[in-house]
């Protein structure tokens, strides 16, 4: 069987969605962990097309770019509707996504860190731009008639991103953000049951209790 070997740092960031669609693929893989220094090497020996990470290298070549990895690796577990229409709606919601990150990216060149921890909790007051994503997502979910985001008639990719990326943002690993916050999104809450405890996920999950980026994946992480 193809080995499928994805490449980024330790942190869920960008490559999370990816990873635990090849853990649900069921398919042969690896999880190769790097840090700065390894990444420059990686960057200076030409083998990322466009200098970043994260990778994953197939039989095949190296696929490059989060959203791509994200569609190839849900395609591998089944997670891409078959339906174009529907795909497309799932590919939407992604993209609306994508302007969210890109709204809180600016915020890790705030050298003040008072002033980098304001603008992070702006995003989250009323009417700022995560605020309205996270209230988004859950009007999707909340109105969903199938109980997934996209209102696909199974899980999609849209849902592994959902889980992945929001609840990663309160795991105390950004400075001005933490679980208190995503307690004023309850449907969220009820998303995150949902998925944490799909039995999939919940056993991939299970061996991460004590990493401190990745608790939020787990059952009741949120519990008052």
């Amino acid at each position: 069987m193809n080995m499928h070997e994805i490449i980024y740092f330790n942190s869920p960031g960008l490559a999370e969605s990816s990873r635990l669609c090849l853990e649900l693929s069921g398919i042969s893989w690896k999880d190769t962990i790097v840090d700065n220094e390894e990444y420059i090497k990686l960057k200076n020996d030409d083998l990322l097309p466009y200098g970043l990470l994260p990778i994953i290298r197939t039989s095949q070549g190296i696929i490059a770019e989060s959203v791509a990895l994200l569609r190839y690796t849900g395609a591998l577990a089944g997670l891409e509707p078959e339906d174009l229409f529907m795909r497309a709606k799932v590919d939407e919601i992604i993209d609306v996504m994508k302007g969210w990150w890109e709204a809180f990216t600016p915020t890790f060149y705030i050298e003040d860190l008072e002033e980098k921890i304001n603008a992070r909790r702006n995003l989250f007051e009323e009417g700022g731009k995560l605020d309205l994503g996270m209230n988004l997502l859950s009007s999707l979910y909340e109105n969903s008639s199938s109980g997934w985001i996209a209102n696909t008639e199974d899980m999609s990719i849209v849902d592994i991103k959902s889980f992945t990326d929001v609840f990663m943002l309160f795991s105390g690993q950004f400075d001005g953000l933490d679980k208190s916050i995503i307690l004023k999104y309850p449907i969220l809450l009820s998303f995150h049951k949902k998925m944490s405890n799909v039995p999939e996920i919940k056993t991939y999950y299970s061996n991460m209790k004590d990493s401190n980026e990745h608790w939020v994946y787990l059952p009741n992480s949120f519990d008052n």
